[in-house]
């Protein structure tokens, strides 16, 4: 059997990622060499489409499919929130791909246009709609999150809020550096710190709902249902030293989950 550490590896590759885009920036600030081509433009977390962009869409499809996973348990289950734990897989999923394809930067233009705004905290205008809807979420999922355990809910909420913290509010307060240039030193350290919140927000996160999955459903079956490539993925028989409801049995961290 095939076993990888995956979310040790997740921290390694995000360190190395952050330690490479800090030398990135180092060099480009203090020696003028370019982040648009070649090797440093792949550890460079504030552009698109390279290397770095990859990595940081791929916790987000992780945490897609763990919470489809436990969207399928809880629906085995009957649980009243069940559903609630499929939009969360498909709006990890969105996040993943507009974490690629940069889909929020279509609403900055005609917004910035709109609304004639093109300074302060609101330089980026594709930061209104997302704070609406960053309050519906809240409001939709915090059913979900008070039904769970309190250290675990809490957890998640720590990760969120270092997660949201990044993208919004740090993104925010780049808007009002972004005066003095986008390629100045004192918006690259916000952008830097902005990103760092968001790799190890989204981390934390994940590991959080690794652990939930784990005690509930510590086995996944994946079937390939003929030669057309179609897939199916169903909860498989526990493996011995977890119980039937969801609790660990095994280690003084045993946590009870709906």
């Amino acid at each position: 059997m095939l076993k990888i550490p995956l979310l040790r590896a997740l921290w390694l590759v995000a360190g190395l990622m952050l330690l490479g885009h800090v030398v990135v920036l180092y060099l480009y600030v203090e020696h003028g060499v370019s982040r648009d081509w070649g090797i440093p433009r792949h550890f460079d977390l504030n552009a698109e489409a390279n290397l770095a962009a990859w990595f940081q869409a791929l916790p987000l499809l992780l945490a897609s499919l763990v919470t489809l996973g436990l969207a399928m348990h809880y629906r085995a289950q009957r649980a009243p929130l069940a559903g609630r734990w499929g939009v969360l897989s498909g709006l990890f999923l969105l996040m993943s791909v507009d974490e690629l394809a940069q889909l929020h930067d279509l609403f900055t233009g005609p917004l910035r246009r709109r609304l004639d705004l093109d300074f302060g905290i609101l330089y980026f205008t594709w930061l209104l709609p997302a704070v609406v809807f960053l309050a519906f979420a809240a409001w939709y999922f915090l059913p979900l999150v008070r039904s769970l355990p309190r250290t675990i809910s809490l957890r998640l909420v720590v990760s969120m809020v270092v997660y949201f913290g990044g993208a919004v509010v740090v993104e925010m307060l780049s808007g009002v550096v972004a005066e003095s240039g986008r390629r100045s030193t004192p918006y690259l350290i916000v952008q830097t710190f902005e990103e760092t919140c968001e790799i190890v927000g989204l981390l934390l996160a994940l590991g959080t709902l690794v652990r939930m999955l784990h005690l509930v459903q510590p086995r996944m079956a994946i079937e390939l249902l003929g030669p057309s490539g179609t897939f199916a993925i169903a909860p498989a028989e526990r493996r011995p030293g977890a119980s039937g409801d969801g609790t660990a049995t095994r280690g003084p961290a045993a946590e009870r989950l709906p």
